[in-house]
C-alpha cells in the first residue's frame, strides 16, 4: 500500500448526501478516531458501498487519505473509502421508534466527544458495547434505562461523569432533599445546597436518586420495570445538562424522548413523564 493508504475498522455515525451519487460518511474508527469521508457511488442502485454506508454499520475500511494543506481545519479534511466490508450491523434497532432514537442518541454523543487523528478504542467498544444492549432490549419500555446507563459511561469515559452516589462536596450518604448540580459535579445533599449555594441546581426524586446510582455498575443492576419511566427521564435530563454544560452544545435526539415516553394523566391525554419538582424547574440560590 502506498503511504495514502491505510486500514482502519469504524462503525458509522452519520451520513449526509454529497453530489447526486456520493455520500459523506462521520465515521467513529478504533485506530484514527473521528473521520469523514466520501463514499463514491454509494446512492446509486446498484452499489458495492450502498448498504455498507448506512448508520451503526460496523465495517473494515480501506481508505486514501485526502491532500490538503496544514492550514485546512479537520472537520473538513475529507477522505476518501475505497473498499468496505461489513463486519457488524443492528438490524433490530429499526425496530421502534425507542430504539432507533436511544442509538441516534448515544451516536450523538459519540460524536461530541470523539477525537480526529488519534485512537480511539475505548470510546469504539464503550458505544458498540450499549447499542448492543439498545438492540437486545425486549420492548420500548427497557430502552430508556439502557440508554440513560450508556450515557452516563460515555460521560465517565470523558471524565464528565457526575458524583451520584454520595454528596460531591462532603461524600456523605444522600437521603432526604438531594439536589443536583451540573457544574459543581452532580448531586449535593441539603446541608451542602446551604452552606455552599451551588448555582443553577434542581430537586432530585427518590425514585430519579435511585436510578442515578445505580449507572456507575458494569450492568444495571435494577430491574427494567423496578423504577418508573419517569424517573429515567429525569435521571437522563439531567445527566445531559453536564454534557451540556462541558461541550456547550445539545443532543438534538433528545427532542424525540419526550414522544417516545409520555404517562397517561387525568384527562387521558398523553404528557411527558416528568415528576413534581423535576429538573427542568432550575433555581439559582
Amino acid at each position: 500500500m502506498s503511504g495514502r493508504t491505510y486500514r482502519v475498522t469504524g462503525i458509522n455515525l452519520k451520513g449526509i448526501p454529497l453530489g447526486e451519487a456520493d455520500r459523506i460518511v462521520t465515521i467513529l474508527t478504533r485506530e484514527q478516531g473521528l473521520i469523514r469521508a466520501v463514499a463514491k457511488g454509494s446512492r446509486k442502485q446498484p452499489s458495492k458501498l450502498g448498504g455498507r454506508m448506512e448508520p451503526f454499520v460496523i465495517n473494515d475500511l480501506l481508505m486514501v487519505r485526502g491532500r490538503w494543506s496544514a492550514q485546512t481545519e479537520t472537520s473538513q479534511r475529507l477522505q476518501r473509502i475505497v473498499q468496505a466490508e461489513t463486519l457488524q450491523t443492528f438490524p433490530r434497532l429499526s425496530r421502534s421508534l425507542a430504539h432507533l432514537t436511544a442509538a441516534q442518541y448515544l451516536a450523538e454523543v459519540a460524536l461530541q466527544l470523539a477525537l480526529p487523528d488519534q485512537a480511539q478504542e475505548e470510546l469504539f467498544v464503550v458505544l458498540v458495547e450499549h447499542l448492543e444492549r439498545i438492540e437486545r432490549a425486549a420492548s420500548e419500555q427497557a430502552v430508556l434505562p439502557l440508554l440513560t446507563h450508556g450515557l452516563y459511561h460515555l460521560l465517565a469515559l470523558a471524565g464528565f461523569a457526575p458524583q451520584v452516589q454520595a454528596c460531591y462536596f462532603c461524600q456523605g450518604e444522600l437521603v432526604d432533599g438531594v439536589f443536583f448540580s451540573p457544574q459543581w459535579g452532580g448531586l449535593i445533599c441539603d446541608p451542602c445546597r446551604v452552606a455552599q449555594r451551588p448555582s443553577p441546581i434542581a430537586w432530585v426524586s427518590a425514585s430519579a436518586l435511585r436510578a442515578l446510582g445505580s449507572l456507575p455498575n458494569s450492568t444495571l443492576p435494577l430491574p427494567e420495570d423496578s423504577l418508573p419511566l419517569a424517573a429515567w427521564l429525569e435521571a437522563e435530563r439531567l445527566l445531559r445538562r453536564v454534557l451540556e454544560h462541558h461541550t456547550d452544545r445539545e443532543i438534538r435526539s433528545a427532542e424525540l424522548l419526550a414522544s417516545c415516553y409520555a404517562v397517561p394523566t387525568a384527562n387521558g391525554q398523553g404528557s411527558p413523564a416528568f415528576p413534581e419538582g423535576h429538573p427542568e424547574k432550575w433555581a439559582s440560590v
